[in-house]
């Protein structure tokens, strides 16, 4: 065996290893069952159309003995000789092929169903499952919600949170309250963490605390015995959300993470299907939705409903003829995103705007995030609430300093960078009113001292901007103006 065989084959076996123990593979058994039209039903029209079409041309394809001989073949000479055949004999049975196989036309048949699958997948989605979606339209938005004051892009500026992974949010079992949580120094592909920290969402000043409750093999890591690798194992066609990391007592955390799987032919639709429950000693409770409902430790998380299956359900409703809108993302914080309403409900928001821009918001969708029980509001005849797009406009209406030209690259020529970018436009509310925030943020091209320099404050109905805090130039006292804002 020559040496570039050795190595290829050590490359290849290195590629399937590396495939397995990373968990890669679950993308691919993911894919070809929440997408059968961009998968496996090209190749089974390729099959069954080239074959059929190849069938039937076999059918009529002359067969040897029967019509003219050529034209060339002297005719007596194609006679021959005329024998009888001896008593008893019986006359030679023909051998013909009846199956073919017409590569042209099943080529073009699994084309014409990769394409028809691209279609209703990217640029024309159907509102897949939206006869299973029960949905309340409501005229009234909640009277208060517990303000995202610290944003996902500012989460980062506490030390804590810099040396952690999995960050999410969910809400304190203890007190009600949602909090950023992460798994402090975790492991990358087996090992073990050092604990859990938290912020509340609504805290801009104080420090991150770490609840010393970390894990015997990492919530975040991916090998095979982990999470991750336990949870693609047993769930090879299911979409396994990332890790929420819940403290449960001073020194004690463990891991949620809910799991959706899909139904319906040939364009499938989410749902909930169980949920994961991952303790510090690595052991891994597997319940139904029922179940995990049924514990009151694991209700009051607010993280039974998928983020996934949320952000579905509102997309059906965008396209349905009922709504007819869309949803535009922020950067940095796709919708939906949660949201505190007290201190037994967090739901899954979700914006729809009006095609137009002008007309503003269509409706919000409100998803209880422990029931699913869906909300949708609708502006009165003569009410209006600004897009998303209105209020990302705004912020980028500041009077800074947004891109710069800068000399040179590695073949002398200049280029642009992007400096600040607008991100993550949210609903708060107040006295039963609607307001925006929405986060001004450096990139990593302008180096600042905080992960978020401005938030602006958006009157949600007259699209005025109301306050604008300068986190980095004032320092905590912006902080604690913004906090006092929502008290």
């Amino acid at each position: 065996m020559g040496i570039g065989r050795i190595i290829f084959m050590t490359i290849a076996l290195a590629i399937v290893v590396g495939i397995f123990y990373t968990g890669v593979w679950h993308i691919f058994t993911l894919f070809a069952w929440q997408h059968p039209m961009l998968s496996w039903l090209p190749v089974l029209a390729l099959i069954a159309v080239g074959f059929a079409i190849g069938t039937v041309k076999a059918q009529f394809r002359p067969r040897p003995g029967r019509g003219s001989p050529p034209a060339d073949q002297d005719l007596s000479e194609a006679a021959g000789p005329l024998e009888a055949p001896e008593i008893g004999e019986a006359p030679a049975a023909r051998r013909t092929s009846t199956i073919g196989f017409h590569a042209g036309w099943g080529l073009l048949a699994g084309v014409a169903v990769l394409f028809y699958g691209l279609f209703f997948t990217l640029i024309s989605p159907p509102a897949t499952g939206l006869d299973e979606i029960e949905y309340e339209v409501v005229g009234s938005l909640p009277e208060k919600t517990q303000p995202r004051l610290l944003p996902r892009s500012g989460i980062r500026d506490d030390p804590s949170f810099s040396q952690s992974r999995e960050i999410h949010l969910v809400r304190d079992p203890r007190d009600g309250q949602l909090l950023w949580t992460g798994e402090f120094l975790a492991g990358w592909l087996n090992g073990s963490s050092s604990g859990v920290a938290v912020q509340p969402l609504d805290d801009v000043i104080t420090n991150a605390e770490v609840i010393p409750a970390g894990f015997e093999k990492s919530a975040a890591a991916i090998a095979p015995g982990t999470l991750k690798g336990k949870s693609r194992l047993s769930h090879p066609t299911s979409r396994i959300q990332y890790p929420v990391m819940v403290p449960t007592g001073r020194n004690e955390a463990v891991a949620m993470a809910p799991y959706s799987g899909y139904r319906g032919f040939p364009f499938r639709a989410p749902y909930l299907a169980g949920v994961l429950v991952y303790h510090q000693d690595g052991t891994v409770e597997d319940l139904s939705p029922e179940e995990a409902a049924d514990r009151p430790e694991l209700a009051a998380t607010g993280r039974i409903v998928p983020e996934t299956v949320a952000r579905e359900q509102a997309e059906a409703l965008a396209r349905s003829d009922e709504f007819e809108g869309e949803i535009k993302d922020g950067k940095g914080n796709k919708h939906p995103y949660l949201t505190a309403i007290d201190r037994d409900t967090t739901v899954w928001v979700t914006i729809i705007n009006h095609q137009q821009r002008a007309q503003g918001v269509r409706a919000i969708v409100l998803a209880d995030s422990t029931t699913g029980e869906t909300q949708v509001w609708e502006p009165a005849e003569g009410e209006k609430m600004i897009s998303t797009e209105d209020v990302i406009a705004e912020a980028r209406s500041l009077p800074l300093r947004w891109s710069e030209e800068r000399c040179c690259d590695s073949d002398g020529h200049s280029y642009t960078v992007t400096l600040r970018e607008v991100v993550e436009p949210r609903l708060a509310f107040k006295n039963g009113k609607p307001y925006y925030l929405v986060t001004v943020v450096p990139t990593s091209d302008l180096a600042l001292s905080r992960e978020v320099e401005f938030t602006l404050l958006i009157d949600a109905r007259t699209g005025r901007k109301l306050k604008q805090f300068e986190h980095v130039s004032g320092g905590e006292l912006e902080d604690v103006r913004l906090q006092a804002f929502f008290r």
